[in-house]
C-alpha cells in the first residue's frame, strides 16, 4: 500500500479525527459503539465543549482534555487516549471526573441538574495487569454485597489498546465471528503503530471489509486517509514524535541514573535493607536488561547468589543465570 497513515493514537491525530464538529457523524458512531449502546439508548447529536475546563490540575496548571462532548442523552463524556505510562492513572481519572461532574452546576442550582458524567480513557498500556486481561472494561460505584448502584452519573471506560493487539492475534477468528461493538474503532487506533514505525495492512484489510457495510467506518477512513495526507498535519506529528522519544530517552536516562545511585547508597549504607529501598527506587517498572544489569553488578561486587536474591525478591535461578 502505497498510502501512508498517521497514528491515530497521537493526541492531536485523535482529536482531529474524533474532535471536530465537521466529523461529528464519526464521533457519535465511536461514543456508540464503545458505550454500547442500543435502540433508544443510543446518542444522536454531541455538542462540543472547552477541552481547557480543569483549570486547577495537580501540578497547578491548566490541563487540556482531548475531547468532551455533551450528548443528547444529556451526558457529558470526556475520551482521553494516552501513550505513556501513567502510574497514578486511576487517581488522575477520578480527580478530572470529580472537576468536570462538580463544574457542571451552577452557584445555586438543584444537584438534580448534574449530569451524568462518562471517562473513556484509552491507553497503550494495562492499567489492571494483575486483575484483568479485558481489553475494555466498565467502573460504576456498587454497594459491596448486594451489588446496588450508589448512582447512575459515574461510569469510567478503560480500554487497552495493548491486550485488544494480544486478543486479536490470539482470537482473531473468534472476534471476527462474533465482533465486539467496538472493533473497527479499535482496529483503527491499533493499525498504526508510531513507535515501532509499522502499519498492520492485515488489520487495514479488515477494516476495510468492515468499511462495506459501515457508513461511518467509511466515511472515518476516508477522514484518516485526509488528515494523514495533510503536509501541515505530517510536519505536526514529526515534531510531536520527537518530542516523545526525547521524553522517552530521558525517562530512561533518569531510570538508569536512579538504579545506579540505588545501587551505589545501598552498598555504602552497607545494609540489605538499604540496597533493595535504593534499587527499588531505579527498578520500577524497569526493564528485563537492566535488571540483568543490576545483578551482574552485584556478583562483580562479591554478593552471594542467595543474597541477591533475596535482595530483589526473585528467585536464585534467575540469578544464576546471569553468572558467568
Amino acid at each position: 500500500m502505497t498510502k501512508e497513515y498517521l497514528d491515530l493514537k497521537m493526541d492531536f491525530m485523535f482529536k482531529q479525527l474524533f474532535g471536530d464538529p465537521r466529523r461529528k457523524s464519526i464521533t457519535i458512531a465511536f461514543l456508540n459503539d464503545l458505550l454500547h449502546r442500543k435502540e433508544n439508548d443510543r446518542i444522536t447529536d454531541v455538542e462540543y465543549e472547552n477541552t481547557e475546563l480543569i483549570k486547577e490540575a495537580l501540578d497547578g496548571k491548566t490541563s487540556r482534555l482531548d475531547v468532551l462532548v455533551h450528548t443528547s442523552n444529556g451526558e457529558r463524556i470526556n475520551i482521553e487516549i494516552q501513550l505513556s505510562h501513567q502510574h497514578d492513572m486511576p487517581e488522575r481519572v477520578l480527580y478530572y471526573w470529580s472537576k468536570l461532574f462538580s463544574a457542571s452546576l451552577a452557584s445555586g442550582e438543584d444537584y438534580q441538574l448534574l449530569p451524568p458524567t462518562i471517562m473513556i480513557n484509552i491507553v497503550n498500556y494495562p492499567l489492571f495487569p494483575h486483575e484483568t486481561d479485558s481489553f475494555h472494561t466498565v467502573f460504576h460505584i456498587k454497594e459491596d454485597t448486594e451489588h446496588f448502584s450508589w448512582s447512575p452519573h459515574l461510569e469510567f471506560h478503560a480500554i487497552d489498546l495493548s491486550q485488544f493487539m494480544v486478543k486479536w492475534k490470539k482470537y482473531k477468528r473468534e472476534m471476527k465471528q462474533n465482533p465486539p461493538k467496538e472493533l473497527p474503532w479499535l482496529m483503527m487506533l491499533s493499525a498504526a503503530n508510531y513507535q515501532k514505525k509499522v502499519f498492520d495492512e492485515e488489520i487495514f484489510q479488515e477494516l476495510e471489509v468492515l468499511a462495506m457495510n459501515e457508513q461511518e467506518i467509511r466515511e472515518a477512513l476516508v477522514e484518516w486517509e485526509n488528515l494523514s495526507a495533510n503536509k501541515e498535519n505530517k510536519e505536526l506529528y514529526e515534531a510531536r514524535l520527537k518530542f516523545l522519544r526525547d521524553q522517552l530517552s530521558n525517562i530512561r536516562g533518569e531510570r538508569r541514573e536512579g538504579i545506579k545511585e540505588g545501587i551505589k547508597k545501598g552498598i555504602k549504607q552497607g545494609i540489605e535493607q538499604g540496597i533493595k529501598q535504593g534499587i527499588d527506587q531505579g527498578l520500577e517498572q524497569g526493564k528485563e536488561k537492566e535488571r540483568k544489569e543490576i545483578i551482574q553488578k552485584m556478583l562483580r561486587k562479591g554478593m552471594d547468589v542467595k543474597t541477591i536474591a533475596n535482595i530483589l525478591d526473585c528467585s536464585r535461578e534467575e540469578v544464576e543465570k546471569y553468572q558467568g
